[in-house]
């Protein structure tokens, strides 16, 4: 069997990148903020390498580096809640949460129908039941857990921003419900942290909801540091999962040249609001200039911008078409995201300048052309 196939970058990533000695307009990329490349955040990683080497060869739970720590320490200030634990990834993060939060067979999880895969493989690996509720409805959820008996603990769990819909979970609405039930609300804020809300912390600051509020993220997105993830929210609940959670423990941390560039990261995030105001000029710009193509945009309000095709066929023809135009975008289709709403995830970034907002616009506007006359 021949080995997949894929482009191959080279150099730093930013508003574009090379690609198979191309040069693209990168429009499929988590760089939210433009960090990935961004000079202190590379001189972050580099000193924490240079001062731990490659790898610290223990297991979190027996030691972590003094970078690991003063990351732990910086985030859980700059989220306002009492505890984070950091994780080699998002997903193990939630996988760790939901099976130590939902370990009884009574337990109840409670889904979104959108939630990310991280959260669906999280359910299934926890031994309590797992029930779906539909996609960002409250009344949904409340007719869900009210069908479902039991008196062992209940998780509502959602993305606080859906990454195939872009859209902010309706968190003041599940909160109520969660509260009304007794259940604890969980939000996997990969999508939202350092770009969502006044400040760019989260839809929880977005929702003005309680800053102890569970949640857990990334550090692969916004951030730009390649990978780790984290959970945050009250020291009670970070203490359970830091005591029993198995994605903690049997696995390997971040290397601390990851969490190098992850903290300097976070502290630009925190002292430096201009790439998250640029990004909205951004987002603004591209949604303005896409209402005179013809292409149908999801109702979204962050840099994941859904550009809907429908048909499968089509929507991998129309990202061919873009590449070939020299603008990245990926495609996904059916079992991805429902079946019929195939679609392009244009994402958004702080590194784009308006010029590269402009030739992405362009781009649209010419392959709205060649699929007209290829349809006709």
């Amino acid at each position: 069997m021949n080995p997949p196939s894929w482009p191959t970058a080279e150099g730093r990533l930013s508003g574009s990148v090379d690609l198979d000695g191309r040069e693209m307009l990168m429009l499929s990329s988590n760089d939210y903020l433009g960090l990935a490349g961004d000079d202190r955040v590379v001189a972050g990683a580099h000193e924490a390498l240079d001062r731990y080497g490659a790898g610290i060869g223990l297991n979190p739970s027996i030691a972590l580096t003094r970078v690991h720590r003063e990351l732990a320490d910086e985030l859980s200030a700059f989220l306002g809640c009492e505890s984070v634990l950091l994780f080699n990834s998002c997903s193990a993060a939630n996988g760790a949460t939901l099976q130590t939060l939902a370990d009884t067979p009574d337990s109840l999880i409670l889904s979104d129908e959108y939630n990310h895969a991280s959260i669906v493989d999280g359910c299934r690996l926890a031994r309590g039941r797992t029930k779906v509720y539909r996609h960002d409805d409250p009344d949904s959820l409340q007719g869900v857990v009210e069908g479902v008996p039991g008196t062992g603990r209940k998780l509502v769990i959602t993305d606080g921003v859906f990454s195939m819909e872009g859209s902010i979970a309706r968190l003041a609405e599940l909160r109520s419900v969660a509260d009304g039930v007794g259940a604890t609300l969980i939000v996997d804020e990969s999508h939202a942290v350092g770009v969502v809300g006044r400040t760019g912390r989260g839809s929880v600051e977005h929702h003005e909801a309680d800053a102890d509020t569970l949640r857990t993220g990334t550090f692969s997105k916004a951030f730009g540091a390649g990978l780790g993830g984290f959970l945050a929210g009250p020291r009670e609940i970070v203490d359970e999962v830091t005591a029993r959670g198995r994605s903690f423990i049997f696995t390997s941390p971040m290397p601390a040249a990851t969490a190098g560039a992850a903290l300097a990261a976070l502290r630009i995030i925190r002292d430096d609001l201009s790439r998250l105001g640029h990004l909205a000029e951004n987002v603004a710009r591209f949604r303005a200039g896409m209402a005179e193509t013809g292409w149908d945009l999801l109702d979204s309000r962050g840099p994941i911008v859904p550009v809907m095709l429908g048909d499968d066929e089509r929507a991998h023809r129309v990202a061919t078409t873009l590449r070939g135009l020299g603008v990245f975008t990926a495609s996904f289709a059916y079992p991805v995201v429902p079946r019929g709403s195939a679609r392009i995830r244009v994402q958004l970034s702080a590194a784009h300048t308006d010029d590269d907002i402009d030739t992405a616009i362009e781009a649209f506007a010419q392959a709205a052309q060649i699929e007209s006359n290829y349809r006709s």
